[in-house]
Protein backbone atom coordinates (compact mmCIF):
# COMPACT_ATOMS: atom_id res chain seq x y z
CA UNK A 1 0.00 0.00 0.00
CA UNK A 2 1.39 3.16 -1.13
CA UNK A 3 2.36 6.05 1.71
CA UNK A 4 1.63 8.98 -0.10
CA UNK A 5 -1.01 9.71 -2.33
CA UNK A 6 0.49 12.67 -4.07
CA UNK A 7 3.62 14.38 -3.64
CA UNK A 8 4.02 17.66 -4.99
CA UNK A 9 7.23 19.29 -6.19
CA UNK A 10 7.29 23.30 -7.08
CA UNK A 11 8.47 26.29 -5.58
CA UNK A 12 8.50 27.08 -1.56
CA UNK A 13 7.07 30.75 -1.73
CA UNK A 14 5.90 32.69 0.87
CA UNK A 15 2.77 34.69 -0.35
CA UNK A 16 2.30 38.44 1.17
CA UNK A 17 -0.77 39.54 0.10
CA UNK A 18 -2.47 43.24 -0.36
CA UNK A 19 -5.44 44.55 -1.82
CA UNK A 20 -4.43 47.15 -4.48
CA UNK A 21 -5.86 50.34 -6.55
CA UNK A 22 -5.56 49.70 -10.05
CA UNK A 23 -3.31 53.00 -10.12
CA UNK A 24 -1.08 51.06 -8.16
CA UNK A 25 0.08 48.65 -11.16
CA UNK A 26 -0.24 51.03 -13.72
CA UNK A 27 2.23 53.57 -11.74
CA UNK A 28 4.21 50.27 -10.91
CA UNK A 29 4.08 48.92 -14.58
CA UNK A 30 2.43 45.35 -13.65
CA UNK A 31 0.17 44.16 -16.50
CA UNK A 32 -2.96 43.03 -13.97
CA UNK A 33 -3.23 39.24 -13.52
CA UNK A 34 0.14 37.81 -14.74
CA UNK A 35 3.18 37.06 -12.79
CA UNK A 36 6.73 38.81 -13.10
CA UNK A 37 9.98 37.53 -11.73
CA UNK A 38 11.96 39.54 -9.77
CA UNK A 39 15.53 39.68 -8.27
CA UNK A 40 15.41 40.02 -4.41
CA UNK A 41 16.15 44.23 -4.36
CA UNK A 42 13.30 44.45 -6.70
CA UNK A 43 11.16 42.34 -4.37
CA UNK A 44 11.84 44.13 -0.90
CA UNK A 45 11.68 47.87 -2.72
CA UNK A 46 7.94 46.95 -4.20
CA UNK A 47 6.51 45.47 -0.41
CA UNK A 48 8.27 47.93 1.21
CA UNK A 49 6.17 50.45 -1.35
CA UNK A 50 3.21 48.68 -0.95
CA UNK A 51 3.69 48.35 3.07
CA UNK A 52 3.73 52.59 3.26
CA UNK A 53 0.42 52.41 1.06
CA UNK A 54 -1.76 49.72 2.44
CA UNK A 55 0.05 48.38 5.62
CA UNK A 56 0.82 45.13 6.59
CA UNK A 57 0.14 41.88 4.63
CA UNK A 58 -1.79 38.97 4.78
CA UNK A 59 0.94 35.83 5.14
CA UNK A 60 0.39 32.25 4.03
CA UNK A 61 3.01 29.59 2.39
CA UNK A 62 2.41 29.51 -0.95
CA UNK A 63 3.50 28.90 -4.42
CA UNK A 64 1.44 26.92 -6.77
CA UNK A 65 2.38 23.10 -5.92
CA UNK A 66 1.91 23.94 -2.53
CA UNK A 67 -1.52 25.51 -2.47
CA UNK A 68 -2.90 22.09 -4.30
CA UNK A 69 -0.85 20.14 -1.79
CA UNK A 70 -2.41 22.10 0.85
CA UNK A 71 -5.97 21.66 -0.36
CA UNK A 72 -5.57 17.67 -1.34
CA UNK A 73 -4.25 17.23 2.11
CA UNK A 74 -6.62 19.04 4.19
CA UNK A 75 -9.41 17.29 2.05
CA UNK A 76 -7.94 13.82 3.22
CA UNK A 77 -5.20 12.63 0.69
CA UNK A 78 -1.99 11.38 2.24
CA UNK A 79 0.63 14.31 0.65
CA UNK A 80 4.38 14.80 0.97
CA UNK A 81 6.50 17.55 -0.94
CA UNK A 82 9.73 17.95 -2.25
CA UNK A 83 11.08 21.58 -2.19
CA UNK A 84 13.61 24.02 -0.96
CA UNK A 85 13.93 27.29 1.27
CA UNK A 86 16.38 28.87 3.32
CA UNK A 87 16.84 28.45 7.33
CA UNK A 88 15.41 31.95 7.91
CA UNK A 89 12.31 33.55 9.55
CA UNK A 90 10.51 32.51 5.61
CA UNK A 91 11.57 29.33 5.47
CA UNK A 92 10.27 28.19 8.63
CA UNK A 93 7.55 29.61 8.18
CA UNK A 94 6.62 28.00 4.94
CA UNK A 95 7.70 24.50 6.76
CA UNK A 96 5.30 25.16 9.81
CA UNK A 97 2.49 26.70 7.77
CA UNK A 98 2.75 23.78 5.48
CA UNK A 99 3.18 20.93 8.34
CA UNK A 100 0.41 21.82 9.64
CA UNK A 101 -1.71 21.18 7.49
CA UNK A 102 -0.91 17.45 7.44
CA UNK A 103 1.61 17.63 4.41
CA UNK A 104 4.71 15.57 5.01
CA UNK A 105 8.14 17.69 4.39
CA UNK A 106 10.59 14.72 5.62
CA UNK A 107 11.98 15.46 1.75
CA UNK A 108 11.36 19.32 1.57
CA UNK A 109 15.19 20.85 2.17
CA UNK A 110 16.18 23.86 4.50
CA UNK A 111 19.92 25.43 3.98
CA UNK A 112 21.66 27.95 5.75
CA UNK A 113 22.61 30.28 2.88
CA UNK A 114 22.63 33.94 1.45
CA UNK A 115 19.78 33.42 -0.83
CA UNK A 116 16.87 34.08 1.31
CA UNK A 117 13.84 31.70 0.58
CA UNK A 118 11.74 32.72 -1.95
CA UNK A 119 8.51 35.00 -1.77
CA UNK A 120 5.62 36.36 -3.64
CA UNK A 121 3.86 39.92 -3.51
CA UNK A 122 0.62 39.09 -4.29
CA UNK A 123 -1.60 42.36 -5.23
CA UNK A 124 -5.37 41.75 -5.67
CA UNK A 125 -7.15 44.56 -7.74
CA UNK A 126 -11.11 45.61 -6.94
CA UNK A 127 -12.29 43.13 -9.72
CA UNK A 128 -10.62 40.49 -7.63
CA UNK A 129 -7.47 39.66 -9.96
CA UNK A 130 -4.16 38.70 -8.50
CA UNK A 131 -1.27 39.97 -9.87
CA UNK A 132 2.31 38.66 -8.77
CA UNK A 133 5.82 39.54 -7.96
CA UNK A 134 8.11 36.85 -7.48
CA UNK A 135 11.34 36.46 -5.96
CA UNK A 136 12.06 32.29 -6.17
CA UNK A 137 15.01 32.66 -4.02
CA UNK A 138 16.99 29.61 -3.41
CA UNK A 139 13.60 27.82 -4.15
CA UNK A 140 14.75 27.89 -7.67
CA UNK A 141 18.21 25.81 -6.79
CA UNK A 142 16.34 22.95 -5.88
CA UNK A 143 18.24 20.31 -8.53
CA UNK A 144 17.87 17.06 -9.60
CA UNK A 145 20.04 15.62 -6.95
CA UNK A 146 17.55 17.08 -4.20
CA UNK A 147 14.80 14.75 -5.61
CA UNK A 148 15.12 11.47 -3.02
CA UNK A 149 14.03 7.84 -5.33
CA UNK A 150 12.98 5.98 -2.23
CA UNK A 151 9.67 8.33 -1.80
CA UNK A 152 8.06 7.26 -5.00
CA UNK A 153 8.51 3.78 -4.26
CA UNK A 154 5.43 4.80 -1.55
CA UNK A 155 3.29 7.44 -3.87
CA UNK A 156 0.23 6.76 -5.93
CA UNK A 157 0.60 10.24 -8.14
CA UNK A 158 3.25 13.54 -8.40
CA UNK A 159 1.91 16.91 -9.00
CA UNK A 160 4.39 19.18 -10.62
CA UNK A 161 3.73 23.02 -11.81
CA UNK A 162 4.76 24.81 -14.46
CA UNK A 163 6.51 27.29 -12.63
CA UNK A 164 9.70 24.91 -12.35
CA UNK A 165 10.14 25.58 -16.38
CA UNK A 166 12.05 28.97 -15.63
CA UNK A 167 15.14 27.78 -13.71
CA UNK A 168 17.39 25.23 -14.89
CA UNK A 169 18.15 23.44 -12.13
CA UNK A 170 14.23 23.26 -11.45
CA UNK A 171 13.53 22.19 -14.66
CA UNK A 172 16.28 19.13 -14.35
CA UNK A 173 14.74 18.55 -10.73
CA UNK A 174 10.80 18.11 -12.73
CA UNK A 175 12.88 15.93 -15.53
CA UNK A 176 14.38 13.50 -12.92
CA UNK A 177 10.79 13.29 -11.01
CA UNK A 178 9.43 12.67 -14.43
CA UNK A 179 12.40 9.59 -14.53
CA UNK A 180 11.64 8.32 -11.73
CA UNK A 181 7.69 8.36 -11.17
CA UNK A 182 7.92 6.10 -14.72
CA UNK A 183 10.47 3.83 -13.42
CA UNK A 184 8.07 3.44 -10.17
CA UNK A 185 4.97 3.23 -12.07
CA UNK A 186 3.75 6.54 -10.48
CA UNK A 187 1.35 8.56 -11.96
CA UNK A 188 2.21 12.59 -13.12
CA UNK A 189 0.17 15.53 -13.17
CA UNK A 190 1.67 18.85 -14.77
CA UNK A 191 -0.02 22.25 -14.24
CA UNK A 192 0.97 24.63 -16.87
CA UNK A 193 0.60 27.70 -14.46
CA UNK A 194 0.56 30.61 -16.20
CA UNK A 195 0.26 32.19 -19.78
CA UNK A 196 3.18 34.21 -19.17
CA UNK A 197 5.77 31.01 -18.24
CA UNK A 198 3.95 28.89 -20.56
CA UNK A 199 4.98 31.85 -23.50
CA UNK A 200 8.83 32.13 -22.38
CA UNK A 201 9.48 28.38 -21.70
CA UNK A 202 7.21 26.96 -24.33
CA UNK A 203 9.98 24.35 -25.16
CA UNK A 204 10.33 22.88 -21.86
CA UNK A 205 6.82 22.98 -21.42
CA UNK A 206 6.24 20.91 -24.58
CA UNK A 207 9.26 18.56 -23.58
CA UNK A 208 7.13 17.68 -20.41
CA UNK A 209 4.12 17.05 -21.80
CA UNK A 210 5.52 14.72 -25.13
CA UNK A 211 6.77 12.51 -21.45
CA UNK A 212 3.11 11.89 -21.67
CA UNK A 213 1.54 13.40 -18.49
CA UNK A 214 -1.85 11.10 -17.02
CA UNK A 215 -3.22 14.47 -15.26
CA UNK A 216 -3.14 18.07 -17.32
CA UNK A 217 -4.23 21.23 -15.91
CA UNK A 218 -4.46 24.66 -17.23
CA UNK A 219 -6.97 27.43 -17.91
CA UNK A 220 -8.57 28.97 -21.63
CA UNK A 221 -5.90 30.94 -22.05
CA UNK A 222 -2.52 29.08 -21.32
CA UNK A 223 -4.62 26.14 -23.66
CA UNK A 224 -4.51 28.38 -26.36
CA UNK A 225 -0.60 29.74 -25.67
CA UNK A 226 0.71 26.26 -25.35
CA UNK A 227 -1.72 24.92 -28.70
CA UNK A 228 -1.22 27.89 -30.57
CA UNK A 229 -5.07 27.83 -31.22
CA UNK A 230 -7.44 30.65 -31.00
CA UNK A 231 -10.21 28.15 -30.60
CA UNK A 232 -11.02 26.77 -27.00
CA UNK A 233 -12.14 23.33 -27.85
CA UNK A 234 -9.34 22.91 -31.01
CA UNK A 235 -6.79 23.92 -28.40
CA UNK A 236 -8.16 21.27 -25.64
CA UNK A 237 -8.48 18.42 -28.35
CA UNK A 238 -4.69 19.40 -29.34
CA UNK A 239 -3.90 18.88 -25.58
CA UNK A 240 -5.46 15.65 -25.81
CA UNK A 241 -1.95 14.24 -27.57
CA UNK A 242 -0.28 14.97 -24.44
CA UNK A 243 -2.63 13.37 -21.72
CA UNK A 244 -5.48 11.26 -21.30
CA UNK A 245 -7.01 13.74 -18.81
CA UNK A 246 -7.28 17.49 -19.38
CA UNK A 247 -9.25 19.85 -17.18
CA UNK A 248 -9.00 23.38 -18.48
CA UNK A 249 -10.36 25.70 -16.27
CA UNK A 250 -12.91 28.57 -17.54
CA UNK A 251 -13.39 30.93 -14.49
CA UNK A 252 -16.72 31.48 -13.00
CA UNK A 253 -17.90 29.44 -16.63
CA UNK A 254 -16.67 26.62 -15.02
CA UNK A 255 -14.33 24.04 -16.92
CA UNK A 256 -13.74 21.82 -19.73
CA UNK A 257 -12.57 18.18 -19.42
CA UNK A 258 -10.84 16.13 -22.41
CA UNK A 259 -10.99 12.36 -21.71
CA UNK A 260 -10.26 10.13 -24.28
CA UNK A 261 -11.10 12.35 -27.09
CA UNK A 262 -14.32 13.42 -25.60
CA UNK A 263 -14.87 17.04 -24.70
CA UNK A 264 -17.16 17.81 -21.44
CA UNK A 265 -18.42 20.98 -19.90
CA UNK A 266 -18.66 21.36 -16.31
CA UNK A 267 -20.87 24.45 -14.79
CA UNK A 268 -19.51 26.99 -12.20
CA UNK A 269 -20.57 28.36 -9.26
CA UNK A 270 -22.13 31.95 -9.29
CA UNK A 271 -20.18 34.12 -6.16
CA UNK A 272 -18.96 37.58 -5.23
CA UNK A 273 -15.40 37.31 -5.72
CA UNK A 274 -12.94 38.89 -3.21
CA UNK A 275 -9.85 37.53 -4.42
CA UNK A 276 -8.89 35.10 -7.05
CA UNK A 277 -5.57 33.99 -5.91
CA UNK A 278 -5.19 30.27 -5.62
CA UNK A 279 -8.19 29.22 -7.01
CA UNK A 280 -6.72 27.14 -9.87
CA UNK A 281 -4.76 25.58 -7.24
CA UNK A 282 -7.12 24.72 -5.07
CA UNK A 283 -9.07 23.77 -8.26
CA UNK A 284 -6.65 21.21 -8.92
CA UNK A 285 -6.19 20.23 -5.23
CA UNK A 286 -9.84 19.09 -4.81
CA UNK A 287 -9.50 17.20 -8.84
CA UNK A 288 -6.67 15.00 -7.55
CA UNK A 289 -8.22 14.25 -4.29
CA UNK A 290 -11.50 13.32 -6.20
CA UNK A 291 -9.60 11.09 -8.31
CA UNK A 292 -7.65 9.52 -6.60
CA UNK A 293 -10.90 8.79 -4.58
CA UNK A 294 -12.06 6.51 -7.72
CA UNK A 295 -14.57 9.56 -8.69
CA UNK A 296 -15.31 10.42 -12.09
CA UNK A 297 -13.16 13.08 -13.92
CA UNK A 298 -17.03 15.25 -14.18
CA UNK A 299 -17.30 14.25 -10.37
CA UNK A 300 -13.83 15.97 -9.58
CA UNK A 301 -14.44 18.59 -11.83
CA UNK A 302 -17.56 19.76 -10.13
CA UNK A 303 -16.07 19.64 -7.07
CA UNK A 304 -13.35 21.79 -8.12
CA UNK A 305 -15.73 24.56 -9.00
CA UNK A 306 -17.29 24.04 -6.10
CA UNK A 307 -14.64 24.46 -3.89
CA UNK A 308 -12.34 27.07 -6.11
CA UNK A 309 -15.91 29.29 -5.98
CA UNK A 310 -15.93 28.90 -2.33
CA UNK A 311 -12.18 30.14 -2.54
CA UNK A 312 -12.69 33.10 -4.39
CA UNK A 313 -14.82 34.38 -1.64
CA UNK A 314 -11.80 35.48 0.85
CA UNK A 315 -8.98 37.08 0.71
CA UNK A 316 -5.86 34.73 0.96
CA UNK A 317 -5.11 31.68 -1.25
CA UNK A 318 -6.98 29.30 0.98
CA UNK A 319 -9.83 28.83 2.98
CA UNK A 320 -9.76 28.24 6.86
CA UNK A 321 -9.17 24.59 7.39
CA UNK A 322 -12.70 24.10 8.82
CA UNK A 323 -13.86 24.96 5.72
CA UNK A 324 -12.59 22.76 3.21
CA UNK A 325 -14.39 19.64 5.10
CA UNK A 326 -17.41 21.73 5.81
CA UNK A 327 -17.62 22.80 1.86
CA UNK A 328 -16.78 19.40 0.59
CA UNK A 329 -19.89 17.48 2.92
CA UNK A 330 -22.45 20.38 1.49
CA UNK A 331 -21.10 19.31 -2.06
CA UNK A 332 -22.06 15.69 -1.08
CA UNK A 333 -25.05 16.48 -0.29
CA UNK A 334 -26.08 18.78 -3.78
Amino acid sequence: MAEYDLIGLGNALVDSEFHVTYSFLKKNGFEKGTMHLVDNDEQTNLLNSLEKEYGKPSLACGGSATNTIFAASILGSSCSYICKVGNDKNGNFYLNDLSDAGVNIDHSIKLDSEIGSGTCTVMVSPDAERTMSTCLGISSDLSASDVAEEIFSDSKLIYLEGYMMSGDDSYNACLEAIKLAKKKNVKIAFTLSDPNIVSAFKERMLNILNSKVEVLFCNDEEAKVITDLENSEQALKKLGEYSDKVFVTLGSKGAMILENGDIEYVSGYEVDPIDTNGAGDMFAGAVLNRLLLGNSNKDAASFGCFLASRGVTVFGPRLERDDYLKYQKEFDIL
